[in-house]
């Protein structure tokens, strides 16, 4: 008898410092909403068959640690704000199910009937060694999903431990929550009844419609400047006919093929790194007259914006993929520049401005880092760090080497200076590369996608030709199959 009372005692207060210590969380809007909370059931698990969950017997063990656990949850709703429907006993006897709890949420208080209430089931199994299986499961109103917690404790604890499992399922967040999911889902539903789909197909489109018109207006610039004829009546109309030809293109390739915003990106990538390698090239071999070398920027252009639909084809392109090919790019660009200013053995860019080997760097980069991007696969934030690391070596190897260039200046300590920092970049970049070598999933590259152009060549005899001294073969030759 005074190990009852003791344990009754005990189980009291450590209900009413729970209780105390999150009143506050609960409902803090002071709003009574409804719940109901149902006898607490045995056992815990959620069975197939109802008959198998029951009210506990007094001859079972778990019946005192039931009545503790109803007590405890039926006041603690009350003091944690709710208003508690007391005359709510539950479905009858052995027909606790989940139907039956969505279908009480949704009926509301005698009040309201149309604004739901929160619905409580409680479930307590032994599991030996007076350890149980504390289970409660909750329904928001006018839900229509079940939130569950479950616990193994001590005997002592179950109406404590139910207390706090009762505060989570019953908070302000957790109802929120439950709202914003309910809400989104009809909306989802609502809009797939009406035929209405969030874009899933080519969503880089946007991404390569602005890039295709940018292109289409550089493409019909060109033309004009190649031309030699400098009337704006002309321009005019070309750049309108060139934007809306890129456009159309970029839109028509959207539609016809799922383009992601990495494809669209390494496309980008390919046509303006193309083109700016193009013009570099054209300026370093002092290729004239001078508005021919827009031609040698619209040639090489073609060429990346080629080279880059044949990557498509090879593997699936994403974000970090396409971050690869323009820091590649980018990374060619510089190193090939700084590579011309060491043959020449100046860091004066004012005197020689190294047209060559930035533009032969871009290309190089462009193609090296595309070609490398079909066989790897590298998270977006991987490549900007190799990227941060990169542009950090070649910052600390130019402060490093600044003492070359101050005084007395000449071609060794000039190519001395270029040397330490190119190599300092390429240091950095390594580095990045293995402190992150853990950060991206160790996932095969995507293999590429079905081509739907199936060709097969054939020759030899195709068919014959009836004569009067019989039939006489035919010979040819083609290609068969499905385009």
């Amino acid at each position: 008898m005074k190990t009852s009372v003791r344990s009754s005692a005990r189980s009291y207060v450590q209900r009413s410092c729970a209780l105390l210590a999150m009143a506050w969380a609960v409902n803090a809007s002071g709003a009574e909403t409804p719940v109901v909370i149902w006898p607490t059931m045995t056992p815990a698990g959620d069975h197939a068959s109802p008959v198998l969950t029951h009210k506990p017997a007094q001859n079972e063990a778990v019946y005192d640690r039931a009545q503790e656990l109803d007590a405890t949850l039926r006041d603690g709703a009350q003091d944690l704000g709710f208003s508690l429907h007391v005359t709510d006993q539950g479905p009858e006897p052995n027909r606790v199910r989940d139907q039956d709890m969505l279908e009480r949420a949704a009926q509301g208080d005698t009040a309201d009937t149309t604004a739901g209430t929160w619905v409580v089931s409680p479930r307590v199994e032994y599991a030996g060694n007076d350890d149980y299986v504390v289970r409660l499961v909750a329904v928001p109103p006018k839900g229509r999903e079940l939130r569950v917690r479950v616990e193994t404790v001590k005997g002592p604890d179950v109406a404590a431990r139910g207390l706090v499992m009762l505060r989570d399922l019953l908070s302000t967040a957790t109802a929120e929550q439950a709202n914003v999911s309910t809400a989104e889902r009809d909306r989802i539903d609502t809009q797939a009844s009406q035929g209405v789909m969030s874009p899933l197909r080519s969503q880089g489109r946007a991404v390569l419609a602005v890039n295709g018109a940018l292109f289409g207006a550089y493409v019909a610039f060109s033309i004009q400047r190649a031309s030699g004829d400098d009337d704006p009546r002309v321009l005019y109309p070309l750049l309108a006919v060139g934007t809306a030809g890129g456009l159309g293109a970029s839109l028509l390739a959207a539609e016809e093929w799922d383009i992601s915003t990495g494809d669209a990106w390494v496309l980008a990538g390919g046509a303006w790194w193309g083109a700016a390698s193009g013009v570099l090239l054209a300026n370093g071999f002092d290729v004239g007259p001078l508005t021919d070398r827009y031609a040698w920027g619209v040639g090489a252009g073609l060429g990346g914006l080629a080279l880059g639909t044949f990557a498509l084809t090879r593997s699936q392109m994403d974000e970090g993929d396409a971050v690869l090919v323009n820091s590649g790019a980018a990374l060619g660009f510089v190193l090939g520049g700084g590579s011309e200013l060491f043959y020449r053995g100046t860091t004066n860019t004012s005197q020689v401005t190294p047209y060559t080997g930035a533009g032969l760097g871009a290309a190089i980069g462009v193609v090296g880092s595309g070609t490398l991007a079909t066989f790897v696969t590298i998270s977006p934030s991987r490549a900007l760090l190799i990227d941060l690391g990169t542009g950090l070596g070649g910052l600390g190897g130019a402060a490093a080497a600044s003492p070359l260039v101050f005084d007395n200046l000449n071609e060794t300590k000039s190519r001395g200076f270029l040397a330490i920092t190119a190599g300092a970049a390429l240091v950095g970049g390594g580095v990045a590369w293995y402190l992150t070598r853990n950060a991206d999933s160790e996932k095969p590259k995507a293999p590429p996608p079905a081509s739907a152009l199936h060709a097969v060549p054939f020759g030899g005899v195709i068919g014959q030709s009836a004569t009067p001294t019989g039939p006489v073969p035919a010979y040819g030759a083609g290609v068969r199959g499905a385009f």
